[in-house]
């Protein structure tokens, strides 16, 4: 389970809490430039293994005005569109939930998520958010989409903010399944959500990363499983 040293604050001792961030966005579109309509993070270790409801209770999720994230893009993708009419309702509806926030919100929001820990953090993100350290390395399932596609917002001159990360502190969830397991017999996460919603991704993306480090023998909860788990070793 997760066990960060809330005492080492400093830059210089984040590498050693290993507190770090998964992202998943869902857009309508694959370039730089395409709408991005909902985000999904959470935090946590690599090399611990927690539940899926201890990840979802600390995730974030961030519907954006679908016609702001359009206003403020420069193409969309007409297959892309086409591939969401094509999903169930559900991951549909996900899209389109209460409280849409601008864009410039949302990039906000997430950098605070990542890196202000204020009081105040408590109560608009999740009880303890206060006490974790800022992050260190950022995960996706392909940094090279979802970390590119939020970059030209963050860039936007109608936004102008600084990414929450940097280039070399990206790392790649389908680069630890290929290591972890080379055959592609990948575990599978039984975790409350819907599919192609951006919080249950990356929850479910954050599960594979500690599966896999298990696997590899890098975890420090080599013996742990869960119920939640299928097919983990």
């Amino acid at each position: 389970m997760s066990n960060f040293d809330f005492s080492r604050v400093a830059a210089s001792d984040q590498p050693r809490n290993n507190c770090e961030l998964m992202i998943d966005i869902e857009s309508f579109g694959t370039e730089a430039g395409a709408p991005v309509v909902t985000i999904g993070a959470t935090l946590f270790d690599p090399y611990a293994c927690d539940s899926g409801e201890e990840l979802m209770r600390r995730s974030l999720l961030i519907r954006v005005d679908i016609s702001d994230a359009v206003r403020l893009s420069n193409h969309i993708s007409g297959s892309t569109m086409r591939w969401w009419f094509e999903q169930k309702d559900a991951a549909i509806k996900a899209l389109l939930g209460d409280n849409p926030v601008s864009m410039r919100e949302a990039c906000r929001r997430l950098y605070d998520y990542c890196h202000d820990r204020g009081a105040y953090m408590d109560d608009r993100e999740f009880n303890g958010i206060t006490d974790f350290p800022k992050t260190n390395r950022y995960w996706a399932k392909d940094p090279d989409f979802d970390m590119r596609l939020m970059e030209y917002f963050y860039l936007h001159p109608e936004v102008n903010m600084k990414t929450p990360w940097t280039f070399w502190s990206n790392r790649s969830v389908r680069t630890v399944q290929d290591l972890a397991w080379p055959d592609g017999s990948r575990p599978d996460f039984e975790v409350p959500g819907v599919a192609h919603d951006a919080r249950w991704d990356a929850v479910t993306q954050a599960m594979m990363i500690q599966a896999g480090l298990r696997r590899l023998g890098l975890s420090r909860d080599q013996d742990v499983t869960f119920s939640t788990w299928e097919g983990n070793e």
